[in-house]
């Protein structure tokens, strides 16, 4: 009975970490005025690069993830003060939230000029 209420522990420790997949990350609202002096070919190249940028960031959010719940599990199971000092990946969840708004931003502003 011990064992299984150790590995109860050990797995709900595992599902209750604090930093986010990619998935779960919102969108950051840029406003669609940031682009509005842009012409079509210019929204078209700039979202692009953030499209090129973007899954690259995901997967350093997935990855970071992935390697902080393993770490949470050993904190909290050895020295659980530390585990509310533990990096929760909000820079690089802040920058995929940030690509994602921008590249809503450029969407808007392709439709309001009735770009291609």
């Amino acid at each position: 009975m011990k064992k299984y209420l150790i590995l109860f522990f050990v797995f709900t420790l595992i599902s209750c970490s604090s930093a986010k997949k990619s998935s779960e990350i919102t969108t950051k609202y840029v406003p669609a005025s940031n682009y509005m002096n842009l012409s079509c070919e210019q929204l078209i190249a700039e979202a692009e690069v953030i499209r090129a940028r973007t899954p690259g960031l995901a997967a350093a959010v997935d990855e970071h993830r992935k390697n902080q719940t393993g770490v949470e599990v050993v904190t909290w199971v050895l020295f659980w003060p530390a585990a509310f000092l533990l990096d929760d990946g909000s820079e690089m969840s802040s920058e995929l939230a940030e690509a994602k708004g921008q590249l809503e931003a450029i969407q808007q502003n392709l439709y309001s000029k009735k770009c291609g």
